[in-house]
């Protein structure tokens, strides 16, 4: 008898310590401990290294391991900012005050957004609210 309850006993711990270990994997980024985000700022690229001569893309945000890299972007009014998604989950890039919103995106994925006027402009995904991220635009220089 003593022999069956230890092996129910090891067969319930067994069990708890994989759910334990399963759950602990759901978290974005477990290992993390730091709470300050780190911010990167971001240069418009030239049309050199532009995908095309002459085309207003200006910058590329990456969405992968629940973040925008770079999460800051800084473009001139006219130019395009192109997000694409690299996680296998599904994000967006929805600014807080309405003016974009890319609806959902799914891995490899990609949504452009051009700039129609000058400001900051936070974003998040809509999803993952804790994704964050700033556009900047500034006025064409004429």
């Amino acid at each position: 008898m003593m022999k069956y309850l230890a092996y129910f006993f090891m067969s319930v711990s067994t069990a708890s310590l994989i759910v334990l270990l399963s759950l602990s994997s759901c978290s974005p980024h477990p290992w993390t401990t730091t709470t300050q985000p780190v911010v990167r700022e971001y240069t418009a690229i030239s049309q050199a290294q532009a995908k095309t001569p002459g085309s207003p893309q200006a910058a590329t945000v990456k969405i992968r391991n629940f973040k925008f890299e770079p999460a800051n972007v800084v473009i001139v009014e006219g130019e395009t900012v192109q997000f694409i998604n690299e996680d296998e989950e599904p994000h967006t890039a929805t600014s807080t005050d309405g003016i974009f919103n890319s609806k959902a995106l799914d891995t490899n994925q990609t949504w452009n957004y051009t700039a129609t006027k000058p400001g900051t402009f936070p974003y998040i995904c809509s999803i993952h609210p804790f994704m964050k991220g700033t556009l900047t635009v500034n006025p064409k220089k004429n």
